[in-house]
């Protein structure tokens, strides 16, 4: 039986898919939330435990530390596992790991918390791509990756941006983990009722995994993507995890002014994904809106480092986020490069 379409008012029906997608996506922006408000929470975690810059620096790099790692393998074998089920066993790994965030009486209880929380994040890896494809026709694709992007934007966007006021106003950051573990434990339970496979796909094409990481092993382009993507997720990783401690040790900005800047790099990613890809799809080449970032984002950095203006800080701030126009489309060039092809 087909559970491609449902009915709505009126005789409209539409792709019961972008349920699915929308139930992972609000899941997502939770993971979101507790990934990239770390920074935000980091100073008054330091002061709370006793932690050093150094070991504050080890907290914040296993949001990328362990997704370096362990992204690949997981992938290649959570692919072949159904992504029903890999979405409810990484949410009820998650959800545990919250409460255990938030009930930590030490540092190296709440690295150890973080690190299996990143880890079982990537138990469903493949499940968002594996899905999209179960429910959507490849035309359909890079629609439903935008709205994906533009939401996930425009999720963690808004957390980031209100972190600082909900440390405030819920009492300190082991409330704000015990609040994501109770919110996504709910979400997990919404996503048992109306996560589905569909049992007929409309993409019937499946990547024969281990001819493509062949390719992308010996493909020179791939290789100078994946070297500058990895240096600019160093750079954003070390500034998003540090610069708020950073910054208030200093007294240029308030911990709330500094989720505020950062929070609208998010929203500026969000506009800097869609104007990558209009961009591209003008031009009809890619490489101008990575020369675009390239050239860019250096400058934007070293502007976030001088800066003593909070005007100013968030308005580079959403600089940061829009120079990340490149996103999209190093997404869309392996799909394109010859001998990565379906099978």
């Amino acid at each position: 039986m087909k559970m491609r379409l449902f009915n709505l008012t009126g005789g409209k029906t539409l792709n019961y898919g972008w349920v699915v997608i929308g139930t992972l996506l609000v899941i997502d922006a939770i993971v979101m939330g507790v990934t990239f408000t770390m920074g935000i929470m980091l100073p008054v975690i330091s002061d709370d435990l006793g932690i050093s810059l150094h070991q504050a620096g080890w907290l914040g790099a296993m949001n990328w530390e362990v997704t370096a790692v362990l992204t690949i393998p997981m992938a290649f074998r959570m692919a072949r596992f159904s992504p029903k089920k890999a979405v409810i066993i990484s949410g009820a790994c998650q959800v545990v790991l919250l409460f255990a965030h938030g009930l930590a009486p030490n540092y190296w209880l709440l690295l150890f918390s973080r690190a299996a929380f990143m880890a079982s994040g990537l138990i469903r890896f493949a499940a968002y791509p594996l899905l999209t494809l179960q429910w959507f026709p490849a035309r359909r694709i890079a629609f439903v990756n935008t709205v994906s992007t533009v939401v996930s934007g425009l999720a963690g966007g808004t957390v980031v941006f209100f972190m600082g006021d909900m440390l405030m106003a819920f009492g300190g950051w082991r409330n704000i983990f015990f609040i994501f573990g109770a919110v996504e434990a709910l979400l997990l339970l919404a996503w048992m009722k109306l996560g589905r496979e569909n049992p007929a796909p409309t993409t019937e094409k499946i990547y024969d995994m281990p001819e493509g990481i062949k390719v992308i092993l010996k493909n020179k382009t791939l290789w100078l993507l994946g070297i500058g993507i990895m240096g600019d997720l160093l750079a954003f990783g070390a500034m998003e995890t540090l610069w708020p401690k950073y910054a208030t040790s200093l007294g240029i900005v308030s911990l709330s002014q500094a989720a505020y800047a950062e929070g609208l790099s998010y929203y500026g990613f969000m506009v800097g994904s869609l104007l990558g890809g209009l961009l591209s799809i003008k031009l009809g080449r890619r490489k101008p809106a990575i020369w675009l970032s390239g050239l860019l984002l250096p400058f934007v950095t070293l502007g976030i480092l001088f800066s003593r203006s909070f005007p100013m800080l968030a308005f580079l701030w959403a600089m940061w986020g829009m120079c990340e126009l490149y996103f999209p489309v190093v997404f869309t060039i392996p799909y394109e490069l010859p001998g990565i092809r379906p099978r």
